[in-house]
């Protein structure tokens, strides 16, 4: 089965990036999709904090191709109720502004600020894998890491709380 590009988009809180090449630099392995006054880079390039605001949010994708790998983020989702927000963190092969239609992604997103984690996979389709879970921990009490583990034989997710206790979901 031959997989379209796969992209990263994250839409956290804060996002601490996964050093690549001996250049780190924000700006050398992503753009900006929406929000860029939403961002802060720091000035080594290595971290990202996102604004929520009533105006807007902020979205970001990579500028690099990928077929598969572990992917991961460290953040801390809003302590306040963000009705109709979804804090996540997913990989697609969606184009930018266009209707995505039948395409690959794999997602992890926080609904609400309870701790309740969906996954869900598309895979050239319209998805319908989802699957939910209460995490042990309180994701916007502190900064957590959050894990996608992707090759051709598996997807598996991994949640890490600050006390190192692990919980993996494979698909």
């Amino acid at each position: 089965m031959a997989i379209r590009i796969m992209v990263m988009l994250v839409f956290v809180s804060f996002f601490l990036m996964q050093k690549i090449l001996a250049q780190n630099s924000f700006h050398n392995y992503y753009r900006y999709l929406w929000g860029s006054n939403h961002f802060s880079v720091n000035p080594q390039g290595t971290e990202v904090q996102l604004l929520m605001d009533k105006s807007s949010g902020a979205g970001f994708r990579s500028k690099l191709e990928y077929r598969s790998g572990l992917f991961h983020v460290r953040m801390k989702i809003p302590e306040r109720k963000t009705g109709g927000i979804v804090t996540c963190f997913y990989l697609t092969s969606a184009p930018d502004n266009q209707d995505p239609g039948n395409h690959y992604e794999i997602d992890f997103e926080f609904l609400g600020t309870n701790g309740t984690v969906q996954t869900n996979v598309y895979n050239n389709d319209g998805g319908h894998r989802e699957q939910s879970f209460n995490l042990w921990f309180n994701p916007s009490k502190d900064f957590h890491t959050y894990e996608i583990l992707w090759n051709s034989r598996q997807i598996v997710y991994v949640s890490v709380s600050v006390n190192l206790d692990v919980y993996k979901y494979m698909i």
